[in-house]
């Protein structure tokens, strides 16, 4: 059954949230889901192996679309994991592997920031970012506190 729609994009964003949580654990970090979509900061709790306590909001996508990322005021220890869920490879049960890019809050920020400053005449346009403009944090788990 393929889905489609809102029920791809829920299935995408609960599985990106799991890849990124379970990827944090292999890492050594704790990990705690908040409130789902409804959560007012980000995704995940995290601890960091020194126990230090930091936010992750986790935005996935099942293709190489634009990151859909509203700014948010500043907040200390917020990143941002991008997800780019692989697909099943065709007549195959196999994936190619899960992309993963890391931003710091202010990266992200400075990201939108710049694609509507050079796309005004996306007026109304939800907030976010090219796909392409995530490629230079792919794999930057150094971000995130130790």
């Amino acid at each position: 059954m393929e889905l489609k729609g809102a029920a791809k994009g829920h299935q995408t964003q609960w599985a990106t949230q799991f890849l990124a949580a379970a990827e944090l654990i292999r890492r050594g970090y704790t990990v705690s889901f908040t409130q789902g979509n409804n959560a007012p900061v980000a995704d995940l709790m995290a601890g960091s192996p020194s126990s230090k306590l930091f936010w992750v909001d986790v935005k996935g996508l099942a293709s190489k679309n634009a990151w859909l990322i509203k700014p948010k005021a500043p907040r200390d220890e917020l990143f941002y994991v991008l997800v780019l869920l692989s697909p099943l490879a065709q007549n195959s049960e196999k994936r190619a592997a899960d992309r993963f890019f890391v931003l710091t809050q202010t990266e992200a920020n400075e990201l939108e920031a710049a694609y509507r400053q050079t796309h005004p005449n996306d007026k109304g346009a939800i907030p976010g970012f090219a796909f392409a403009d995530a490629l230079a944090h792919e794999d930057r788990w150094d971000k995130l506190p130790l």
